[in-house]
């Protein structure tokens, strides 16, 4: 008899991230955490659910639907080098154990909104 475990599914909707560009500043020397991308980190905390946090912790599959805000609704943008700060965020925030954990990971445009959000689908993925 095979035994399949349950598999976990969450969805989210989360603030639009910061460009990789913008992540890291050189300061004395030293390679640290932009203000923009601590200023993110808070805002992504405060947009995922309260409470005790169990991290998924299965092979993952992530779908991202990046809605950029209005102000680059007629600007060219590169939505692929926006998921580093989300992804890293996540794991901060112990979403998942570790990013590690991505075996698959789909990233599409979607229409401009607002401020921006990314709507994310997380599934644990069969062993």
């Amino acid at each position: 008899m095979t035994r399949t475990h349950p598999t976990r599914t969450v969805v989210l909707t989360l603030p639009w991230p910061p460009s990789v560009n913008r992540i890291w500043r050189a300061i004395l020397g030293r390679i640290v955490l932009s203000e923009s991308a601590r200023k993110y980190g808070v805002k992504l905390a405060n947009a995922l659910p309260t409470g005790p946090v169990d991290p998924l912790r299965g092979r993952l599959f992530v779908t991202m639907l990046m809605c950029p805000p209005m102000s680059l609704k007629n600007r060219a943008h590169d939505i692929a080098n926006r998921e580093k700060c989300l992804i890293d965020g996540l794991t901060k925030q112990r979403v998942w154990v570790d990013d590690s954990q991505i075996d698959m990971m789909l990233i599409a445009r979607g229409a401009p909104c607002d401020a921006g959000r990314v709507e994310m689908l997380i599934q644990e993925m069969p062993e």
